[in-house]
């Protein structure tokens, strides 16, 4: 796959392929059963692919289905091995934590998320322009990251963050577009720090996991207390060779590195999803919902107040298809089929060069940090070039859909913009990003 992608993802190794379940039966429906067995299968599927290692805790009607750990090593001292009791970095999952404690401080007439950024940071350009509310929505125009900054991520203070975000220029006029930016979520993450007078991750801290009981749930930095117990050591495939990465990465934040067992995330997630909290966390759909991830880690939780289920996946590996399998997560909770895992093998098909040659042009990925890929046309194949430099080639599956790897699910699909050329639809591990054509 292209060079820049192969350092964002993970990699198998041929291990044995094995699972651990919690001990203690639950006598269920024969419906409930058939869910479980189906959610059960999926995964272990998912493990014989070596595209799975983690722990899945899922409830349906308040009645739990699996509490279980599936791993490509077996061996209790292998460093990918895990049990459901393991704690694992949540990463985003700290914006779902964040975006309560603000909801909280509202309804305690504390605050307003329609007040504007420059109410708590005087100085912020267009500050008046920017609402609390468009900070949690990703609609403020901040970019994802911030842009220019030559340094680590990690060294920055939050004071540092601040005072940088303030020089970052708008992608979009606030409020008239949407763009994820962990640059926007620092900002709520500061406001919140200012308003109960301690660090953000002391925040979560005491206000969420204390008095919850989430014992073993806790943040790597600013923070009075250590709270580690048993971490899951992150992986990701390198030249086909599962290799550890290191939990805390030099090009992230610090303010909110957090991390939190399955059941602890749970317990999260029935609070939440009670009254008055739960109107203000709810999408249309009903549904309560926050991944999170990097290098060697993948994290979702999920709630469903209509079809009332929630679970909890906590990968620390990268490799799998995370949103295809999250989506699919949905559907067998809702007795919807869906198809299990399976080795891919894609057949490329000939195209002609008329067809190819309105793909070539340069092609930005804002949510990966601006990524900017080059199309080109060579003996009736499309080449990607980074900076100049050529990193992939891709294989036509269709007139518009193409690949690189024949067994990867990963795509490049081109479709139709506003501006009469096309726009690039990126697959990577079950997520797709847009990237759009440059004039």
């Amino acid at each position: 796959m292209m060079r820049y992608i192969l350092m964002l993802l993970g990699m198998m190794v041929i291990f044995g392929c094995g699972e651990h379940a919690e001990k203690g039966e639950v006598v269920l429906s024969p419906q409930m059963e058939q869910v479980r067995d189906s959610v059960d299968t999926y995964f272990m599927k998912l493990t014989e692919l070596q595209q799975f290692n983690g722990v899945l805790l899922v409830y349906k009607n308040d009645t739990l289905l699996l509490n279980k750990a599936y791993n490509l090593n077996m061996a209790p001292n292998s460093t990918s091995y895990v049990a459901p009791d393991y704690q694992f970095d949540i990463h985003s999952i700290s914006k779902l934590m964040a975006h309560y404690l603000l909801t909280q401080l509202e309804l305690e007439g504390k605050l307003s998320k329609n007040q504007t950024l420059n109410q708590f940071i005087p100085d912020f350009p267009k500050g008046d322009r920017i609402t609390l509310n468009m900070l949690l929505e990703h609609t403020s125009g901040l970019p994802r990251e911030l842009v220019g900054f030559e340094g680590q991520e990690y060294q920055l203070e939050p004071e540092d963050i601040v005072e940088l975000a303030k020089q970052q220029t708008l992608l979009f006029e606030p409020g008239t577009d949407a763009q994820y930016s962990n640059v926007g979520y620092e900002l709520v993450c500061h406001i919140i720090s200012q308003t109960y007078g301690k660090p953000f991750a002391q925040c979560l801290v005491d206000e969420i996991f204390k008095p919850l009981g989430m014992d073993s749930s806790g943040a790597h930095f600013f923070v009075n207390e250590d709270r580690v117990h048993q971490m899951a050591q992150n992986h990701m495939l390198k030249d086909g060779e599962l290799v550890t990465v290191d939990n805390i990465q030099k090009d992230e934040f610090r303010t909110a590195r957090i991390f939190s067992t399955a059941e602890d995330l749970k317990i999260f997630l029935d609070h939440i999803k009670q009254e008055p909290i739960a109107s203000f966390l709810t999408n249309e759909e009903g549904v309560i919902a926050k991944d999170g991830g990097s290098k060697g880690i993948r994290a979702q939780v999920y709630t469903d107040l209509r079809n009332h289920f929630d679970f909890v996946l906590l990968a620390n590996y990268d490799e799998m298809p995370f949103f295809d399998a999250i989506d699919d997560m949905a559907k067998m909770l809702k007795s919807q089929p869906v198809a299990f895992p399976k080795e891919i093998n894609r057949k490329a098909i000939a195209v002609e060069p008329e067809v190819l040659e309105p793909y070539a042009g340069f092609y930005t990925f804002a949510d990966f940090d601006g990524l900017v890929l080059e199309v080109r046309v060579a003996n009736g194949k499309l080449v990607l070039f980074q900076e100049g430099e050529q990193v992939g080639e891709l294989q036509a599956e269709s007139p518009t859909v193409f690949f690189e790897d024949p067994k990867a699910a990963e795509s490049f699909e081109f479709v139709p913009n506003d501006s009469g050329s096309y726009n690039a639809l990126m697959g990577w591990k079950g997520i797709v990003v847009e990237g759009k054509r440059n004039p």
